[in-house]
């Protein structure tokens, strides 16, 4: 950062300071208001008969509001304004912008873990309309973010150390973590005496956003839903108003925005079929285990968080109806059950620094009484120092680099100068699309092979249909390796054999992620890109492929059945002929039995494929698809973008697993006739 940058954002924090300490520090005995409502309301001074009106719970709210937008900018983490291909997440983010402004149908043309709305959690300009309504969606986030952990912990802690926790919360918070409010809202309206009009307003907003989140980021809205219905019941107990009220705002949001996106009506169901896959499988194929002590340390670190912050709500159930005990508990268990997924399932530095923030902030929404508050602030000062070792243990870095209101706030303020400005945004569009071609190259000859027809980048490189403006029509999972389960791989299938498939599929030379093998990511559909399509063009780093007539005409032709156990090694049979594949269906390796509910909780054994010696993860629930494993070259693409590995023995393990004597796989292989 430049000195006069900095010298700037110091003075700009010096009137911050100065300013608010005046204003801001002070805290009117209110409670929390009716949504829609400013005035203070049952459990506060009013309720006592000290009459203050509704002047002090709209001043009160006002304070929280600015004060939470100071925290905000000075907790400000720079948006990644300019596109970028940067790998898998470059990908996903650029198809997400694409889908929103060329209209793509989710459900049944595009499948991922975000809808429609996902375009609202990329605030990058691949496009100006969209892009801006992203970041302004982010900004609007991160306010209420800021406002929430700040309105609970001033309740517990005072002003100062409220501050305090807020400012640490939302620096640490680079990732979004939308159920944190969430968690606060709850805990809040359980834990004091609320009007029923209070109980609908606050309900029917939380059924709203939960909508909205169906329709952004699945799993979120999922979790919304359910934490909305949890609060519901406790509010109501046997009574199923409550409810009732989540359930049709909810309901009713999630439909509003479905046709505001422009979706097509008749596609919502296939809609939440598909994100039913995805969710429900995304433990068994996408979980991983980073090794190393700070991993280690995290799960005990993660433990004493959940236990501190059962104990916030015991104490807060303290006195309550048993319908708000059973509803604070259960709360906080639906919550840290959806973090502890988020953070542990595919268990790296960055996913766990994500549970560990989120638990920070959720924990805030259990007040401590004053007599208790001693304790409180022990067992969060705890909670937090557990968190912040655990975290920089996995990923070392100074603590410094996460909590520096000066550079976030300077960040703040040149962002905003560069959105302010029309042309800035367009140069900014302008810099993404050349960085792109520059970091992807594409010679003539190649994009005179894609021009004038419909494209699918594979395996999912979609951010270079952006940057050189091809005419991008991708498979429904435009992503190969989300391709995780049956229905999902034949999703893919089914598009590469329907009349209004891609006409063109540009395949770039990627390694699979997790020590996958690419090609055998989507077993169905390498097959029938194998039957259906054409290479016209290859290069170093490109490949392309036309689409053709149907050329496996003929149905498949059993080779051999072989029962083998975990590890064991199986000889792969040769192709009959020059014109025939041959491919295994492998029963026995998906998760099932009571393993199903290891994978509901946590997530399930890793399995792997043995190529010829050479060990390589394997999604388990496809492996009975058809994995293409031997070709000749007169049918095979041009190495080394070849479907088949041509290997000669296979072995499926299964980790803690070692070879039993049971023979529990069997082993199905197949020759496809290619004519």
């Amino acid at each position: 950062m430049r000195a006069e940058n900095r010298v700037e954002a110091a003075k700009t924090l010096r009137q911050y300071v100065a300013g608010w300490r005046a204003w801001a520090f002070s805290q009117p005995a209110v409670s929390l208001p009716a949504a829609g409502d400013m005035g203070p309301r049952v459990g506060s001074e009013v309720e006592r008969g000290q009459t203050r009106g509704t002047g002090a719970g709209r001043a009160y709210v006002g304070r929280t509001i600015g004060l939470g937008l100071a925290i905000a900018l000075l907790s400000w983490h720079s948006l990644p304004l300019e596109p970028t291909a940067s790998g898998v997440d470059g990908s996903w983010e650029a198809a997400l912008q694409m889908a929103s402004h060329g209209g793509v149908v989710f459900g049944t043309h595009l499948v991922f873990t975000y809808g429609p709305l996902g375009f609202l959690s990329v605030p990058t300009l691949w496009y100006g309309s969209t892009g801006a309504i992203a970041v302004g969606y982010t900004l609007l986030f991160r306010l209420v973010l800021a406002c929430a952990v700040l309105m609970a912990a001033r309740r517990s802690f005072g002003m100062y150390l409220g501050a305090a926790v807020a400012l640490i919360v939302c620096c640490a918070s680079v990732d979004s973590v939308e159920a944190v409010p969430l968690m606060i809202l709850g805990a809040l309206l359980l834990s004091q005496n609320t009007t029923r009009r209070q109980q609908v307003g606050w309900l029917t907003l939380i059924g709203l956003v939960a909508g909205v989140e169906l329709l952004n980021k699945e799993s979120v809205g999922i979790e919304m839903a359910l934490m909305g219905g949890v609060i519901a019941i406790g509010l109501c107990g046997r009574r199923l108003t409550n409810p009732l009220v989540v359930l049709a705002a909810t309901g009713g949001s999630l439909l509003l925005g479905w046709v505001a996106s422009g979706q097509a009506f008749g596609a919502l169901a296939s809609y939440g079929d598909h994100a039913v896959q995805i969710v429900s499988g995304y433990g068994a194929a996408m979980g991983i285990e980073e090794g190393g002590l700070g991993s280690a340390l995290q799960y005990p670190a993660a433990l004493v968080a959940i236990v501190i912050g059962a104990c916030g709500a015991l104490h807060v159930a303290a006195g309550r109806s048993r319908w708000e005990r059973g509803g604070l508990i259960a709360l906080w268990v639906t919550f840290c059950f959806f973090e502890f997924k988020e953070g542990f399932v595919r268990h790296d530095a960055g996913h766990a620094a994500e549970f560990f923030v989120a638990i920070m902030g959720g924990a805030v929404g259990f007040t401590w009484k004053r007599e208790r508050r001693r304790v409180g602030l022990a067992l969060y000062g705890i909670m937090v120092v557990m968190a912040i070792v655990a975290t920089i243990a996995a990923q070392p870095g100074a603590l410094s680099e996460v909590i520096d209101p000066v550079s976030d706030l300077n960040n703040a303020i040149a962002q905003a100068r560069q959105l302010a400005s029309g042309s800035e945004r367009g140069r900014i569009e302008a810099r993404g699309r050349d960085a792109i071609r520059a970091a992807f190259p594409i010679d003539s000859e190649t994009l005179d092979a894609l021009r004038g027809h419909t494209v699918h980048v594979a395996p999912y490189q979609a951010a270079v249909a952006w940057a050189y403006g091809l005419k991008w029509m991708p498979l429904p999972v435009f992503q190969s390796y989300q391709a995780y389960t049956t229905n999902l791989d034949r999703l893919n299938a089914n598009a590469l054999d329907a009349s209004g498939a891609p006409e063109r599929i540009l395949r770039k030379l990627e390694p699979g992620i997790d020590g996958r093998v690419q090609t055998l990511d989507e077993p169905l559909a390498m097959r029938a890109m194998l039957c259906r399509y054409r290479q016209i063009r290859v290069t170093a780093t490109w490949q392309v492929l036309a689409r053709g007539a149907n050329q496996c005409s003929e149905p498949p032709t059993a080779l051999g059945r072989v029962r083998a156990g975990w590890g064991q090694q199986v000889a792969v049979p040769a192709p009959p002929d020059r014109h025939s594949f041959v491919f295994v269906r492998i029963s026995g390796v998906a998760v099932q039995g009571l393993e199903r509910v290891l994978a509901l909780l946590y997530k399930p054994s890793e399995r792997t494929i043995a190529l010829d010696g050479v060990t390589h993860r394997l999604v388990g629930e496809t492996a009975g698809d058809g994995l293409v494993l031997r070709a000749p070259a007169d049918i095979d693409y041009t190495a080394p973008y070849n479907i088949a590995p041509n290997a000669s023995t296979i072995a499926v393990g299964k980790a803690g697993q070692g070879r039993a004597g049971t023979k529990a796989l069997t082993f199905s292989f197949y020759a496809q006739h290619v004519d």
